[in-house]
């Protein structure tokens, strides 16, 4: 299974915008942008979602809307409360075996991310720092589990948003 672990582009902070929950905070404009460059690398570089999944939270159900509209055939977006702050990794890790598909975007929030990343490459203790829409890609050749997983590669906006580097690496 390949999975692509994202967490949520920039968003507005609490108050601002009229957001006065957590939970309903949009992205911000820098996140919007964060989200589609993102989604455009993504599919120049030919990765293809069989699904992608969201937490119920609006900033990450905005930047996996934003991902999946700049590709030429948009993924599947499925919410589940399995990526909510705090989710359990075992429970992700059985609701990724019950779905169909071996390309799975996950879009979620920090630190969990970066946690469950360290639990798919070997240890609870691990901790991949995930920069907002930053991407980790995990090869797990059999199922996700602990120590399961392979990073193949992270990276973040401070990489992708640089003009020069994105022309560099996406073009064909």
């Amino acid at each position: 299974m390949e999975l692509y672990l994202i967490r949520h582009a920039h968003a507005v902070r609490l108050g601002e915008e009229g957001a006065n929950d957590d939970a309903e905070r949009p992205l911000s404009d820098k996140g919007q942008e964060q989200s589609r460059t993102l989604g455009t690398l993504l599919q120049k570089r030919g990765i293809v979602f069989d699904r992608l999944l969201t937490s119920p939270l609006l900033r990450a159900r905005q930047t996996a809307e934003a991902i999946a509209q700049m590709f030429d055939t948009p993924p599947e977006i499925q919410e589940t409360r399995h990526l909510s702050p705090d989710a359990r990794f075992k429970k992700v890790a059985r609701f990724l075996l019950a779905l169909e598909g071996e390309r799975i975007g996950l879009v979620g929030h920090a630190p969990d991310l970066g946690r469950w990343a360290g639990f798919l490459i070997g240890s609870k203790k691990a901790q991949i720092d995930m920069p907002k829409a930053g991407v980790a890609f995990i090869q797990c050749p059999e199922n996700p589990g602990k120590g399961l997983g392979m990073l193949e590669w992270l990276i973040g906006p401070d990489w992708y948003m640089e003009p020069s580097i994105t022309e560099l690496h996406v073009a064909k």
